[in-house]
Formats: structure tokens, C-alpha cells, sequence
């Protein structure tokens, strides 16, 4: 991963109680994170004497935030910001970022099979080696529009999901749990949905992770069935990273629990 510097320049022109500039910047930086051309962060805008505004970001690729890279909306606001501010919008390396340094991080360039999960650097994962897959790399998803949205709105009720299982009273932590391990759950049916999309587009066999946190012993985990198709799925041992559980027919990939009980080593 690759940390930049984007510079934008500020309008010309305009009141000092005017925020037009700051609502465009944040747009053009949710149109490129949105396209993965950025990592989905808090991002904080530095505005210096020069009348500039400096954002930090980090990118998957040294040529992410290349036009070439960007849909419709995020060139379309590019092209705003630099007509009404009368210069261009610039570009600053940094360095390797810090949470992903190389050569631990690389683009995969081909991918035996992918998979949706949240909580990595992209909702779209190589599933052998776990590389974040940026979604610029595959066609849009969302139906009729050049863009992620829907992958991006399964990806914050992933998050939602997970912060209400983590920290909530017991009845929000059930539903929370129920939502992310169920295959049949709504929130499971729409990642499943998009990975069907996604299958589609690419020609990559896409696999949805299901959660699974659940109390019993280890025997009981690892003699687990597919939970749609009945059919054993446990791998043998160190087949993938974090993938102990996987079924080519319904496209569901698992791990083994993390809530063992006590008789779980009997």
C-alpha cells in the first residue's frame, strides 16, 4: 500500500462562509474511495497559508488515483474542482503505509477464487492470499450505475453488524450473530447476491465468509456441514489462511470457531 499526499487547490472567487469547496472535496474523496482508489478511512483535510487543501491517503497501487482508474462521478468532480479553482489537483508520494507495507501488500494479478468479507483492505479479498482485490479492478456492480455502491452498503452493515455483536446487550448481540453466520439471513442473501454479480462480471468463482463464533467443541465444529448444501467443507489443515470451511457448490467459506467450549480439546 501506497500513502499520498492528494493537494487540492481552493476556489476562486468565493465567500468566506462559503463551504462549496469543502462539500466537493469530500464528495471527490467518497467517489474515489468508493471506486477503491483509496482506502475507506477517516480522512482529515489540512488547509495551508497557500489557500490548498492536503489530504493523506493510502492506495493500493502507485497508479490508483490515475483518471484511467476513476468512473464517471469521480472524474466528473475532478474536472469540477480544478475548473472552479482554476489549477490542478496534485498528487504527493509519501511512502509504503505503515499497516501495509511491501512486499506483504500486492495487487494479485490473477485469483484461483474471491471472496466478500469485512473488515480487510477491501470488501473483496483473493482468497488465497488474502490481497485486497481494489474494486476498480472488476466491473461495476451496481446495476445500471458505473459504480460499488452496493457492494460498499453490504460492507457498512458488515461493520454496523459487527460493532452491535461486539459491545451490545445480549438480544442485540443474537440478532447481530444470527445476521452475520446465517446464510439464509438477509444481510447474508444480499452478500451472496453480490457475489453472484460479481462471479458473473469476472469469471472468478466468488465465495461469501460466513461468521462463525458459536459454542460448542471443537469435534462438533470440525464435523460441521455446508449449512445449504448438507455436504462436508472442512479443508484440510492449512489449505488456506483463515478459510476452514469451504463449498464450491453453494460458494460459502468459513473458519473454525473462536468460542470452543471447555470440552473442546476432550
Amino acid at each position: 500500500m501506497h500513502a499520498f499526499d492528494i493537494i487540492i487547490p481552493q476556489y476562486t472567487g468565493i465567500a468566506e462562509d462559503d463551504d462549496s469547496h469543502d462539500h466537493d472535496v469530500f464528495c471527490y474523496l467518497g467517489n474515489l474511495e468508493g471506486n477503491g482508489q483509496i482506502l475507506p478511512r477517516n480522512h482529515h483535510l489540512a488547509v495551508s497559508q497557500n489557500d490548498i487543501t492536503r489530504v493523506t491517503v493510502v492506495c493500493p497501487e502507485m497508479d490508483a488515483l490515475d483518471r484511467k482508474n476513476m468512473n464517471s462521478y469521480a472524474q466528473e468532480m475532478h474536472n469540477k474542482i480544478e475548473q472552479l479553482a482554476g489549477k490542478p489537483i496534485q498528487t504527493l508520494y509519501i511512502g509504503e503505509d505503515h499497516d501495509y507495507p511491501l512486499p506483504r501488500y500486492a495487487v494479485p494479478t490473477q485469483s484461483e477464487f474471491y471472496m466478500l468479507r469485512w473488515g480487510w483492505s477491501s470488501p473483496l479479498l483473493d482468497g488465497v492470499t488474502l490481497q485486497g482485490i481494489p474494486l476498480y479492478k472488476i466491473p461495476y456492480t451496481q446495476p445500471d450505475h458505473p459504480c460499488y455502491d452496493n457492494v460498499w452498503s453490504w460492507y457498512r452493515q458488515a461493520e454496523a453488524l459487527y460493532r452491535l455483536w461486539l459491545g451490545s446487550q445480549p438480544v442485540s448481540e443474537a440478532f447481530a450473530l444470527e445476521q452475520m453466520q446465517n446464510p439464509n439471513s438477509e444481510h447474508s442473501k444480499i452478500g451472496r447476491e453480490l457475489c453472484r454479480i460479481i462471479e458473473q462480471s469476472t469469471g472468478v468463482p466468488t465465495y461469501y465468509f460466513l461468521m462463525n463464533y458459536r459454542d460448542w467443541t471443537k469435534a462438533e465444529d470440525m464435523e460441521q456441514k455446508c449449512p445449504l448444501t448438507g455436504q462436508d467443507w472442512l479443508l484440510p489443515a492449512n489449505t488456506y489462511h483463515y478459510i476452514d470451511f469451504k463449498c464450491d457448490e453453494s460458494r460459502l467459506v468459513s473458519e473454525l470457531s473462536q468460542n470452543w467450549s471447555d470440552e473442546s480439546e476432550d
